[in-house]
C-alpha cells in the first residue's frame, strides 16, 4: 500500500563545486561514509552525489514531514549488486517510518546534462522490513 510519494529536481551544478572534495562539510554532513566510498569509484561524483541529494529530498516528501526533521545523512541511498538504488533509513527519521507504518521506500534516480531527478514512494504493509529487521 501506498503511504506517500515525493519527487525533486536538482540543477546539478548546484552540487558540483562541494562534490570534488569529499572533505567539504556540505558533502560530510549530508552523505554518509558508505556514499561517500561509492561516490568515489565512479569518474565523475558529481552526478551521483546530485542524484542522491535529490532522492533524499524526495524521501523526506514520501514520509509526509519537512526536512527540519531529521537529518540529510539519516537516509542513505546505496546502489545493490545489481546497481539499482535502495533506501536505508536511520535514526529520527527509522523511528518516523515505523510510526507512521512505512515498512520500505522504494527510489528512482535519474540524471540528464544539466538535472537530477528522483522519485520516492513510501510503501507500507502487514509486515515491516526495514534494513533487514521484521517489526510486526
Amino acid at each position: 500500500m501506498v503511504l506517500g510519494v515525493g519527487v525533486d529536481i536538482l540543477l546539478i551544478d548546484r552540487i558540483g563545486r562541494a562534490s570534488v572534495d569529499l572533505s567539504d562539510p556540505f558533502i560530510r554532513k549530508t552523505f554518509t561514509q558508505a556514499e561517500r566510498e561509492q561516490a568515489v569509484k565512479r569518474d565523475d561524483p558529481t552526478q551521483y552525489f546530485a542524484t542522491r541529494f535529490a532522492g533524499k529530498e524526495a524521501v523526506y516528501k514520501s514520509l509526509g514531514i519537512d526536512v527540519s526533521r531529521g537529518a540529510l545523512c539519516e537516509i542513505e541511498i546505496l546502489n545493490d549488486e545489481k546497481g539499482a538504488p535502495s533506501v536505508i533509513l536511520h535514526g529520527e527519521l527509522l523511528e518516523i517510518a515505523k510510526e507512521k507504518g512505512i515498512s520500505r521506500v522504494m527510489i528512482s534516480l535519474s540524471y540528464d546534462t544539466d538535472y537530477a531527478i528522483a522519485y520516492a514512494t513510501a510503501l507500507a504493509n502487514e509486515r515491516m522490513e526495514i534494513n533487514d529487521k521484521t517489526y510486526n
